[in-house]
C-alpha cells in the first residue's frame, strides 16, 4: 500500500478526490505513512485479509461491499473520516 498512499496523498493536494482500498492488516503502516506525509485524514476502505483465497463470486461480493463506503468517501472531505 505504501505507493498507493503516497499517490493518494499527491492527488488529495491537487484537489482530487481519493479513496484508498486495502486490507486491515495493512491500515496502521499506510494511515502512518499518510500521517507522516502530512494527511492523517487520508480515506480509506480496509477489507478483510486475505483476499487471494477467494474466489471469483466471493470477490464479487466483497467489492459490492466496499462499493457504497467508497463513493462516500469520494463524496466527502478528508477532514470527515478516517478509514472505516
Amino acid at each position: 500500500m505504501s505507493c498507493s498512499v503516497h499517490d493518494l496523498v499527491r492527488l488529495e493536494r491537487r484537489g482530487i478526490p481519493t479513496a484508498g482500498i486495502g486490507t486491515i492488516p495493512f491500515a496502521d503502516e499506510a494511515l502512518e505513512q499518510a500521517r507522516l506525509l502530512g494527511m492523517p485524514a487520508l480515506r480509506m476502505v480496509l477489507l478483510p485479509h486475505p483476499i487471494q483465497l477467494l474466489d471469483p463470486d466471493q470477490l464479487d461480493l466483497l467489492a459490492d461491499s466496499a462499493l457504497g463506503r467508497t463513493l462516500q468517501h469520494l463524496e466527502s472531505t478528508p477532514e470527515e473520516g478516517l478509514a472505516k
